[in-house]
């Protein structure tokens, strides 16, 4: 798995505190599901090149978003930017649910990738493109490290406004997150296909 720690990006944390507070999560998430994954005793499908997932709707926060922005306009440079650029200005329509993100194959922006794609590791065969998975074979799906959600979670929230044990307790349990998350397509991305094109 990619390095998304903090330090990674430890000069831009001390700057930006979401990005830390979303790189955390992610850490959590990532530590959480590579203990599902041990305990598990299949080999996930999922490798380099397999993409079959980027091309569904892909949930995403709002803070996702804004590490997806952040990551575009601070990483990417030279052919892979203009590429993400033009497919940010594609029409959904036009091009399915493609992620924009996909760059020859490969995600560009896999350090900072939303939580639904790390969550979303197959067992079996490799996904086939166009396959439901969730549908045609939920079985070969880990199942979701509902501890680590949670705690990727409850990293984010200061970030939404709720402090404290029993406000933490309850935006957990209303699923607060979950209700800030939209399919990545539906945002405005024009602005960043704009920065990414002069790239």
């Amino acid at each position: 798995m990619a390095n998304c720690s903090p330090y990674r990006f430890r000069e831009a944390c001390a700057r930006l505190p979401w990005l830390g507070a979303l790189l955390e999560a992610y850490a959590i998430l990532d530590a959480g599901i590579a203990r599902a994954v041990a305990a598990d005793s299949r080999n996930p499908a999922c490798h380099s090149g397999c993409h079959a997932c980027c091309l569904q709707p892909i949930p995403v926060s709002s803070l996702e978003v804004q590490g997806l922005r952040w990551f575009a306009l601070t990483q990417l440079s030279g052919r892979p930017a203009r590429l993400v650029g033009a497919a940010l200005l594609l029409s959904p329509t036009g091009t399915g649910e493609r992620c924009p993100f996909l760059v020859d194959g490969a995600c560009s922006v896999y350090a900072l990738r939303p939580m639904a794609c790390r969550e979303f590791v197959v067992f079996g065969r490799p996904c086939q493109s166009e396959e439901h998975v969730e549908a045609l074979r939920p079985e070969d799906l880990l199942p979701l490290p509902e501890a680590a959600q949670s705690r990727a979670f409850a990293a984010l929230l200061p970030h939404y406004g709720v402090v404290g044990p029993e406000a933490v307790a309850t935006a957990l349990r209303d699923r607060l997150i979950l209700h800030d998350t939209r399919i990545l397509r539906g945002h405005d991305w024009s602005s960043l296909a704009a920065a990414l094109a002069c790239k």
